[in-house]
């Protein structure tokens, strides 16, 4: 067996490419809109992709799903309920599909999305029991899928405690995020995991009842994905451009530390808003206002519009989040601070605590 993890850094996005080297074929799970990164990495290890998969009906990023099928003649795969511009196959809930020596079986675990599937994979050459599964956005290390992009919190429950949590602890997890997605609220950087450290760490999985589970994944959830709904529709082929989801270029959003450090020194009336987590304002800060960045889009009234703003976070990441959704909604003086409160630590004061 052949794997390989894609990270994508805009978005906080992953993707994948499995297959089977004795059969020379391979699979592209959740594929970004650049076809050549999978083309490239497959043709150095003389494999064909043959199959094309999507987790579910993508609607925070641009799918490349199309446009490489269009380069290889391998078939898209969604789950059997998706209604697509473009010719896609459908997949049904304990459907296995062979792939050289590999054994894929679809999960349909909706909740995040209706038609949100997970994937299970087993390596007959070792053993039929399966190896790892990829949640998409359904289970992430250290969060869940949100349920509020068309999804159901009750459905994600379902999915996840019925279909996912009774497999086997050594099962590896593969999501389709990591932290910096909008689709979920506290994911972790870490990029994979087990099923086993995730029933006993993740934070959203330790609720008894089904109902606390509910209530803790509708809370506070982070700023929807700018558009999210074109993006789905340009993604399913009901759109021939992408919408554009920008109108400006990101590097006119973002602010150093060391021209923060010029700004307040030449007193400039700058306000700074920090979107972290209670907990981690606690641990170390530099000041400003506080609105942690899941409840953003219900206090966002709270801040000036015309009023020059500095967005900070732990790394920049989150805070890059609220400055799109900011700029997006008629803030028109609004940035980033570089890097975060860590790089602050680094290049301007060492005695803000880094954690």
């Amino acid at each position: 067996m052949i794997f390989q993890q894609f990270r994508h850094e805009h978005g906080g996005c992953l993707s994948y490419l499995i297959g089977c080297t004795q059969r020379e074929v391979c699979a592209v799970i959740d594929a970004q809109s650049d076809p050549n990164l999978y083309l490239d990495y497959a043709a150095a290890h003389h494999l064909r992709i043959t199959h094309i998969f999507e987790t579910h009906s993508q609607a925070d990023h641009l799918s490349g799903s199309r446009r490489l099928s269009e380069l290889t003649g391998a078939p898209v795969f969604f789950h059997e309920s998706v209604r697509a511009g473009f010719p896609v196959k459908g997949l049904n809930d304990g459907q296995e599909i062979t792939l050289g020596n590999i054994i894929l079986k679809i999960l349909h675990t909706p909740g995040h999305t209706s038609d949100s599937i997970s994937i299970l994979v087993s390596d007959s050459v070792r053993t039929r029991e399966p190896w790892m599964v990829f949640t998409g956005d359904t289970l992430f290390v250290g969060d869940t899928g949100r349920p509020d992009l068309d999804g159901d919190a009750g459905l994600l429950h379902d999915s996840i405690w019925k279909k996912l949590l009774v497999l086997h602890d050594a099962v590896e997890i593969y999501p389709t995020h990591y932290a910096g997605s909008t689709c979920g609220k506290m994911m972790s950087p870490k990029p994979s995991s087990t099923i086993g450290f995730e029933r006993r760490f993740n934070p959203a999985l330790r609720f008894v009842t089904k109902d606390e589970f509910v209530r803790f994944v509708e809370a506070d959830l982070p700023v929807q994905p700018p558009r999210f709904q074109l993006v789905r529709r340009y993604n399913l082929g009901f759109l021939e451009e992408p919408p554009i989801d920008r109108m400006y270029e990101r590097d006119d959003l973002e602010l150093t530390p060391r021209e923060l450090q010029a700004k307040m020194a030449r007193g400039e009336p700058i306000l700074l808003l920090d979107v972290r987590e209670k907990y981690e304002r606690e641990l170390a800060t530099i000041g400003g206002a506080f609105i942690p960045l899941g409840q953003l889009p219900k206090r966002c009234g709270e801040l000036e519009a015309e009023k020059e703003i500095v967005v900070y976070c732990h790394h920049g990441i989150r805070s890059r989040q609220a400055v799109e959704f900011l700029y997006e909604n008629g803030f028109s003086s609004v940035k980033t601070l570089k890097g975060g409160i860590t790089a602050w630590s680094m290049e301007v004061d060492p005695t803000v605590p880094r954690y």
